[in-house]
């Protein structure tokens, strides 16, 4: 299938243009808007987009938790000085 959406294909694409697409595909389903097979094709691009989503935050929150120890031990010097 030329058009499936793999996780590779989203590397370069921002968070919030996945977050927008991925919230696009769900509005189509809760509608339930299309044939079974249709429906089928969303839901699989929808997880994928999820799964960029979801593995984004994880980096975010990975940065974020170095961040807070680097900021740690810089308030510990300042202190000592």
């Amino acid at each position: 299938m030329s058009n499936e959406v793999t996780l590779e294909s989203l590397k370069d694409m921002d968070y919030e243009t996945a977050v927008t697409e991925l919230n696009s595909l769900i509005s189509i389903l809760e509608r339930n808007e299309g044939t079974f097979d249709e429906l089928i094709e969303v839901y699989k691009k929808a997880f994928v987009y999820y799964t960029y989503c979801t593995e984004y935050l994880h980096t975010a929150a990975d940065k974020i938790k170095d961040l807070n120890v680097r900021m740690a031990e810089l308030l510990s010097k300042g202190e000592e000085q």
